[in-house]
């Protein structure tokens, strides 16, 4: 079946999963039968991706007709293909979380009828021919993300993340229709296709500042630096489905946007704006992942780690564009393609570790890392498949992140190809600078899986967890996934490569794929792998310890004898280490970028702290929010206060208003 009728199926069941959760929500039946009709929604929208990749571009549809709103246009494309396989696959998972996750309840049911109906609008947005189609479908997935978040309104913390996601996404929104109307109006047309063929007739100044609009508009929602803050506050206040579908799909769309712009849109383009592209990528990889260091929270932790990967993905695609402008039409579209891969894979493992850590806060009743402790013993199921997202997004081998990592840095390992010493320099120091975040990010998840999972309880909470009647299937499946996704590396590249020659004209599969399942990267002179020899590899080692313990057992009864532990008499969980004191070495060396504010607390007056604990307290600076929104909304506040005089309520000044508004207009038509 071709990639739109798939969609077609997609987008009816979730609208008639949104209609069975509104009626039917308040009931467990209903609860089932809503997310059984939306993770068949899901896998079709899967195939219709998969297809997208494979079979190229589709014809442009247009049905219906308006005044005010156009027409409707929709077409699939292989550049979308990938955010649409990733749209159905996070649309299965959820599916199989939620009957067990959600409390039957009218607020469960219209909860889940706007979550379907965002998965509705998300389809929309990749399968969009035309500007007013998009826009009109990115607005409704804003409005209606801005509702997921506010699943418990009355909280405080809700309101706050939910108001600073809509405020970014609208500030976004209005950028984003700004680079759309110049491309409009330069190309006469408002079809992607025909902006698309005739984009070589935009004059060059117009093209970069249609770019850079772009850039920020999505950038706001992609989680760019600085115009991240929404991530942090929203996403720990989301059910945990929802902080799944934002940061595995709802950034990724931003992440669509960007590329949308630079790969078809506007292919061709000066190297400044492929530097300064990943420029951007690099500072936001590496901010994320030192913030994520900071946090205690789950959630809030994810979430800037979330921050990381997009930064990693916008790298490869800043690479790929000062590669083009070079004219390394090989390299452009191996960086695309590795930056695309590595969207699907964050997608996959990014939502598992928010499907999991909602599975923790509902056995525990916290989020907080200190707080946990020992859960492995107490959730063996969630430890396994959380521990494989772990491997995931630390990008160890044999699972996804690592291949996706590793063909981005073998694209920026080539930056001497650029012919330019500087630029060759830049691309060589956005490489080091991934470097130095993916290191990051392995310390990082070390402490963000040790310091739950493993050692001992730290709470009463933590001790009594358990796992039963917890959701365990959605996550399962994605932990499959992230193993496939590593495991057939040569079946996703094959179709990745696909799609990368509809996009960009170059055919990378003869270079990527020589045969023997080995993966080369672009030059076939530089090195390569192959990450399904590599997983046998790890198993065959890891299957020899398992054996030797087998053979070598003892065969009669064991003793067990108290260990010696340095001359401890008891271990307590006060001595394990905290999630602040693992981190304390980044969080010291980087204290100009944390700005800690330190407080001290004496059980006493005693200045030495000899009479009781003392209790040494840190948190980082709100930087961003401090220096730059802080300063922005007080410039706004004071321009309120200026101009509320004008709203004093008198009719003969609203007509005057009036007058001099009609007057003014009538001199600038007579010029």
């Amino acid at each position: 079946m071709t990639p739109l009728p798939l969609m077609y199926c997609a987008a009816a069941a979730w609208a008639l999963a949104a209609l069975a959760a509104a009626a039917g929500g308040a009931s467990r039946p209903g609860i089932r039968a809503c997310c059984a009709i939306s993770g068949l929604g899901g896998a079709a929208a899967l195939a219709g991706g998969v297809s997208s990749l494979l079979s190229g571009n589709s014809r442009l549809v247009t049905a219906g007709g308006s005044v005010v709103v156009g027409s409707l246009q929709l077409q699939a494309t292989s550049l979308a293909g990938v955010f649409v396989a990733l749209l159905g696959l996070v649309a299965v998972a959820t599916a199989a979380f939620v009957p067990r996750y959600h409390e039957p309840g009218r607020a469960t049911g219209l909860y889940l009828a706007v979550y379907n109906l965002a998965l509705l609008a998300s389809l929309a947005v990749l399968a969009a021919g035309g500007v007013v189609t998009f826009l009109v479908a990115w607005e409704t997935m804003a409005l209606l993300c801005y509702l997921l978040i506010l699943r418990r309104p009355r909280r405080d913390d809700v309101a706050a993340g939910a108001f600073w996601f809509l405020a970014l996404s609208e500030t976004g929104f209005v950028l984003i229709v700004a680079a759309f109307v110049i491309l409009a109006a330069k190309t006469h047309s408002m079809q992607l296709d025909v902006i698309a063929a005739r984009a070589h007739l935009v004059p060059g100044a117009w093209r970069d500042t249609a770019f850079l609009l772009a850039l920020t508009g999505f950038g706001f929602k992609a989680g760019l630096v600085p115009l991240h803050v929404w991530l942090p506050a929203a996403h720990p206040v989301a059910p945990a489905d929802g902080s799944a579908f934002l940061s595995g799909l709802i950034v990724k769309l931003g992440v669509y946007g960007i590329a949308l712009f630079a790969f078809r849109l506007l292919p061709a383009g000066p190297a400044w704006r492929g530097v300064l592209t990943m420029a951007v990528g690099a500072a936001t990889a590496a901010i994320g992942i030192l913030y994520a260091l900071n946090e205690r929270d789950i959630k809030r932790f994810l979430a800037y780690s979330t921050i990381e990967n997009i930064g990693i993905i916008v790298t490869a695609f800043g690479a790929a564009m000062t590669f083009l402008a070079y004219g390394q039409r090989l390299l452009w579209a191996f960086l695309l393609l590795a930056g695309l891969y590595h969207v699907a894979n964050h997608g996959t493992y990014k939502t598992l570790l928010f499907l999991e850590a909602g599975v923790v806060e509902h056995a525990t009743g916290t989020r907080d890392m200190d707080r946990l402790g020992g859960l492995a013993n107490r959730m063996p199921r969630a430890s396994v498949i959380t521990f494989a997202g772990t491997l995931g997004i630390a990008a160890l081998p044999p699972f996804n992140g690592f291949v996706s990592e590793w063909l981005i840095f073998q694209g920026l390992f080539q930056g001497f190809r650029t012919g330019s010493h500087l630029v060759a320099i830049l691309i060589v120091l956005a490489a080091a600078t991934l470097g130095l975040t993916g290191g990051l990010a392995i310390y990082a998840f070390v402490r963000g899986y040790g310091i739950p999972f493993l050692g001992m309880p730290r709470t009463r909470q933590a001790a009594a967890a358990s796992e039963a009647g917890q959701p365990v299937a959605g996550p399962a499946l994605l932990a499959v996934a992230c193993a496939a996704l590593a495991v057939g590396a040569p079946v996703v590249l094959t179709a990745l490569a696909r799609a990368m020659h509809t996009v960009t004209g170059v055919a990378l599969r003869p270079v990527l794929l020589p045969g023997n399942l080995t993966v080369i990267p672009a030059h076939t002179n530089f090195s390569g792998f192959s990450p399904t020899y590599l997983t046998v590899f790890l198993l065959a080692v890891l299957a020899v310890p398992a054996l030797i313990y087998l053979a070598g057992r003892p065969r009669a009864d064991s003793l067990i004898v108290p260990v010696w532990d340095g001359g401890q008499v008891a271990f307590k969980p006060r001595m394990q280490y905290s999630a602040m004191t693992f981190s304390a070495p980044t969080r010291v060396t980087f204290d100009a970028l944390y700005r800690p504010e330190v407080s001290v607390r004496r059980a006493s007056d005693d200045p030495a702290g000899r009479s009781g604990p003392v209790h040494y307290e840190s948190q980082a600076a709100p930087v961003f929010d401090r220096y730059l929104y802080r300063p922005v909304i007080r410039a706004f506040e004071w321009l309120a206060d200026f101009i509320r005089p004008i709203q004093s309520g008198d009719v003969n000044l609203y007509l005057c208003y009036v007058f001099a508004a009609v007057l003014v207009a009538y001199l600038l038509g007579a010029l």
